[in-house]
């Protein structure tokens, strides 16, 4: 490596698809040399995120910190002193030529990022940057207070042109590089080997939701009134819920109401997720929100049609065929289109030439280059 030094920054305790995603383009930034070192600070509650950043191929040196991000971080950030002093410490100690904002949002990291002298390049890399209005809330105050944040970082690196959008309706005014996510291609199994080996049955049309159960966010309340509301033709089905979740207990009243006639099934959440895609005929997306869902693009991977709410992101990557308003649709004729071989062969055709070896490789050569101080020639759509 030949240049200075990359801090990363991260204070969230969760482990999800953002840090997936920055595990996987982390390779491009060793690989393209421009730092001498990565430095990663990041709660030492986040065990999972430090054992995967100690299994890259190049050493990355590892500071945890006991700081995380709390509730109200937008209003209460700038009277978290302790916090404030360990990040203008570390900025001070390790004099980053570029300081990496690992943020699910933009109210993590408010600390630092407030913190941090504005001399010094700051790059923001956020999955989402819905309003709260947008997300069903209150966001008067609240939408406020978060686009003087927005303001801070000298560049964003986005998932897609949807947050990218975002980002600027937020009130971000800096130079934003959308780096496409991307998901490993699938090992190959047939629904067949898929069904034996999850022991489900091989004549059923299965309909699968598969992450986190999370009612607001995933729509499940609208997706449950659907299935109440339309279970008299939908018992054809074998519905899949794999996930963890407050919205569990809602499935489960679905599942055990007998009156309903439906076949619901929980699983809780497992490493073979790749075998329930395959497995299933339709994937189901009420999501009201989202940025770019690493489970639409495993989907996507392994041929597998999808079903999803008509927002931002899914009209960015998904065909009109696939996005319904789950909550004024007529459910089971829409499932019923989508769970054909025609459907899943116009589905195959529509989303050809994404993802694959030459968008990872493309990926990771441009979140290395939006790394970078100096700015970074234009290409394509930024």
């Amino acid at each position: 490596m030949s240049g200075g030094r990359l801090l990363m920054l991260h204070d969230s305790p969760q482990f999800g698809g953002h840090e997936i995603m920055l595990l996987n383009l982390l390779p491009g930034v060793i690989e393209a040399g421009h730092f001498s070192e990565i430095v990663a600070c990041f709660p030492t509650s986040n065990s999972r995120l430090a054992e995967a950043l100690e299994a890259l191929p190049h050493p990355i040196r590892l500071e945890p910190w006991r700081f995380q991000k709390l509730r109200a971080e937008p209003y209460l950030g700038y009277f978290r002193h302790a916090y404030a002093k360990a990040a203008r410490e570390i900025i001070q100690a390790e004099q980053p030529e570029t300081t990496l904002l690992v943020q699910g949002r933009i109210e993590n990291l408010v600390v630092p990022m407030m913190t941090i002298p504005r001399n010094r390049f700051v790059v923001s890399y956020v999955p989402m940057a819905h309003s709260l209005a947008a997300m069903g809330r209150n966001g008067w105050i609240g939408d406020a207070a978060r686009r003087r944040l927005y303001r801070r970082p000298d560049r964003f690196i986005v998932p897609s042109r949807s947050v990218a959008s975002q980002v600027a309706a937020a009130g971000g005014t800096k130079e934003m590089v959308v780096v496409d996510n991307f998901v490993a291609a699938p090992e190959a199994v047939s629904r067949e080997e898929a069904r034996q080996a999850l022991d489900l049955p091989k004549d059923r049309r299965i309909a699968l939701f598969l992450g986190r159960l999370e009612t607001a966010q995933k729509g499940l309340d609208i997706l449950t009134k659907a299935l109440r509301e339309h279970s008299g033709r939908l018992r054809d089905w074998l519905f899949l819920f794999v996930g963890d979740g407050e919205g569990a207990a809602a499935i489960k009243v679905l599942a055990v109401d007998h009156a309903l006639g439906l076949d619901i099934r929980t699983v809780q959440w497992t490493d073979k997720a790749p075998l329930y895609l395959a497995a299933a005929d339709l994937l189901l997306m009420p999501s009201r929100w989202e940025g770019v869902p690493l489970v639409m693009l495993e989907a996507m991977a392994c041929g597998l049609p999808i079903l999803a709410s008509d927002i931002d992101v899914f009209r960015e990557y998904l065909p009109a065929e696939c996005r319904v308003d789950f909550a004024a649709a007529d459910l089971p004729a829409r499932m019923e289109r989508l769970a054909t071989a025609d459907a899943r062969a116009r589905f195959n055709a529509a989303i050809a030439g994404r993802g694959g070896d030459a968008g990872r490789e493309r990926a990771r050569a441009r979140f290395a280059a939006a790394l970078m101080s100096d700015a970074i020639a234009q290409e394509g759509d930024l």
